[in-house]
């Protein structure tokens, strides 16, 4: 294998990496608008996922800005 194949495997994994750690998060608080949804229509026990958005949980009660932003998102779901 030549030194230029092992650079680009290299660069490539970290910004593969780089991708999965900012994409994330992003993910997780954007997908509390479905779950909502769904604990709406009785689809998912609110007990079962309680644990899980226990961070954004605390952050909508403890921060008012950010209730407001995930209140908002939730209505528009």
């Amino acid at each position: 294998m030549s030194e230029r194949d092992e650079k680009r495997g290299g660069a490539g994994c970290a910004i593969g990496l780089v991708l999965v750690f900012l994409l994330l998060p992003v993910l997780y608080v954007l997908s509390i608008g479905p779950i909502s949804w769904l604990m709406n229509r009785q689809l998912i026990v609110p007990a079962s996922v309680g644990r899980f958005y226990w961070p954004i949980t605390y952050l909508c009660q403890n921060w008012a800005p950010s209730g407001k932003v995930i209140g908002w998102w939730q209505d528009l779901i």
